[in-house]
């Protein structure tokens, strides 16, 4: 193996560090994480996420998908993907939760963005198949 690919690899595998250490902060530190849908819930369960993930996607109206959150949790993550919707979706939601007195943690959306951004990843659901990379890599060798 040349020295290229082992260096991407340890980069690889470093990041991937990074971005389960902000994702147990995450869980240590919010009551409730808001995803767009079961992919994004499955990758985050797999990275360690304990707190209750909501998918909005879930059925709910706007309305009471907001107001779901804000009878049940204080303090919030909202991880939608990082492409022009999810971005546009999250800015709204924020605004919304905010001003219903729910805390919108938005460090750890961008932390997060940041590592799978690094990588290339733009989704949530991107988490899994970063995760089986890392892993693999480390089977080989």
């Amino acid at each position: 193996m040349n020295k290229t690919n082992r260096a991407m690899r340890k980069e690889d595998c470093e990041a991937y560090l990074e971005l389960e250490s902000v994702v147990q902060e995450m869980d240590d530190f919010v009551d409730a994480v808001v995803v767009e849908g079961a992919h994004d819930k499955e990758a985050l369960k797999g990275i360690g996420i304990t707190k209750e993930i909501v998918m909005y996607s879930s059925g709910f109206s706007y309305a009471d998908f907001v107001d779901y959150l804000r009878c049940r949790h204080r303090k919030v993550a909202i991880l939608t993907d990082y492409d022009r919707a999810g971005k546009r979706f999250n800015k709204k939601l924020s605004a919304r939760l905010e001003c219903e007195g729910v805390k919108v943690e938005k460090q750890y959306r961008e932390e997060i963005g940041r590592i799978l951004g690094f990588r290339g990843m733009k989704s949530i659901e991107s988490i899994n198949s970063f995760r089986n990379k890392v892993f693999a890599s480390q089977k080989r060798y």
